[in-house]
């Protein structure tokens, strides 16, 4: 057992190390080193840092400037003067400032869509990690299941090869065929097949295991505790908690309110901009003349285009459509997450059904095998009785483990879709995946459908 997530990454470079691993320490570790999550995580504070540049928008904007040179000037006034043969050695120093006092609420609009956009990018880390620990739960219990598969094939090879040994036997005794040895021995070859076959898929199994968290894993590993307790109560329950809570339909609303914002930034460029300007200037023969120059000049400027051939009110019906078009994927991303939570909970539901009725039948099974091998002792049954029999028996085992593991990993499936796996697990969820920055920012809630006016293209 290990004890902190930091204790595990030492794995992830070089060679990783067999040791006990229980789930939730692998999910722990996964959120924490996974290469899509930190692409996720990346992007986030990629956009954090779009987000100050937004916030820069409401300052001031401060030039320096300086240059030195020489020049030669002619004109009527200095010919008049005789003196257009005299070079001019200029040399000015000036500062220049802006602020926008006023811009139609341009910069506003921008910082509402970067903070939406920052929030976004927020989810977008939550539903990789919430994506990355069900997949690592996936293949935890995927090789438990193939830990019990490897069993039964096991199981089936030592039936196979005492039944093999008894009937050579009777061969050599001559009270069975050698056609009844052939086809027992036909059958163990059959089970030897299937113990590669299974081993092969537990190595597998392994591998990506490994892939998604750098650790390996052995036969040391146990069923996780059962997390059952954690889910919603029906499946309306669930179907609202997936659409309040799951990261992909968050992260569209978000989506969504960064495009409203785009609709506000292009409303804007149809309004008037005023700011204060303020420029000083000092230097030596500069501007044509000769002598020490100080020029300091303060104004407010409003600019305002008038006319540009329709091209910003066509960008505001654009970026209206592009909002709506943002708002079908909310629709279409919210109807993909109810579909998932309504597919798991009748795959638990089933599942849980099919794992009872075939640990039934496995018993029967049991029973129908003992009783078949004890009349082909007599005569009563062919050999092809008791290999069906225990064909059958093994089918039911390995098919009875799946209903299982599948019913448990349906309700891993329902946790995550809602987002609630990784806490039913005891792993907290990584900083980044805090949305707070649309909060932080007063960007209101957007309207349940795009109300501004449309005009549609001739």
């Amino acid at each position: 057992m290990l004890a902190t997530p930091a204790a595990l990454l030492f794995t992830l470079s070089g060679t990783a190390y067999a040791q006990s691993v229980d789930l939730k320490s692998a999910v722990e570790v996964a959120v924490e080193s996974h290469p899509e999550i930190n692409q996720a995580a990346m992007n986030k504070e990629a956009i954090e840092f779009e987000r100050e540049q937004a916030q820069g928008l409401f300052l001031p904007r401060i030039t320096v400037e300086g240059s030195v040179g020489i020049r030669r000037l002619e004109n009527p006034t200095r010919r008049a003067l005789g003196i257009e043969n005299d070079e001019l050695y200029p040399m000015e120093a000036g500062l220049r400032a802006e602020q926008i006092i006023f811009d139609s609420g341009n910069r506003a609009n921008e910082l509402k869509r970067q903070a939406s956009r920052t929030d976004g990018a927020a989810y977008r880390v939550d539903e990789r990690s919430q994506f990355i620990a069900l997949q690592v739960s996936r293949q935890y219990l995927d090789y438990l299941l193939q830990q019990r598969i490897v069993a039964a094939s096991q199981d089936n090879v030592a039936f196979h090869n005492k039944l093999v040994g008894d009937l050579r036997e009777g061969v050599t005794k001559g009270s069975i065929s050698i056609a009844d040895q052939q086809q027992a021995e036909e059958r163990l070859q059959s089970a030897l097949a299937r113990l590669t076959e299974a081993e092969q898929d537990m190595v597998n199994t392994a591998i990506a295991f490994r892939t998604l968290t750098g650790l390996d894993i052995d036969n040391s590993a146990t069923l996780p505790p059962s997390l059952r307790a954690n889910l919603p109560a029906s499946l309306p329950e669930a179907i609202e908690k997936v659409r309040l809570q799951s990261p992909k339909v968050r992260e569209a609303q978000a989506d969504l309110d960064a495009a409203h914002a785009v609709i506000g930034k292009a409303k804007a460029d149809l309004g008037p901009t005023i700011s204060l300007e303020g420029n000083a200037r000092i230097g030596d023969d500069i501007d044509g003349f000769r002598g020490e120059t100080n020029d300091l000049q303060a104004r407010v400027v409003a600019r305002w285009l008038i006319f540009d051939g329709g091209i910003n009110r066509a960008k505001v019906q654009e970026m209206v459509r592009r909002a709506s078009e943002v708002r079908f994927r909310l629709h279409q991303l919210t109807r993909e997450a109810e579909e998932d939570v309504r597919v798991s909970w009748n795959a638990w539901t089933s599942q849980g059904k099919l794992a009872g009725e075939l640990d039934r039948q496995s018993k029967v099974s049991d029973d129908l095998l003992l009783s078949y091998r004890e009349q082909f002792n007599v005569g009563r049954r062919s050999l092809l009785d008791v290999l069906d029999a225990q064909n059958t028996r093994y089918n039911v085992q390995v098919r009875a483990e799946t209903a299982r593991f599948a019913e448990t990993f349906a309700e891993y499936k329902i946790l995550a879709a809602a987002n609630e796996l990784m806490q039913a697990l005891g792993v907290g969820a990584r900083p980044d995946a805090e949305a707070n920055a649309r909060e932080r920012f007063k960007v209101g809630p957007t309207p349940p459908a795009e109300l501004d006016r449309r005009r549609y293209s001739n």
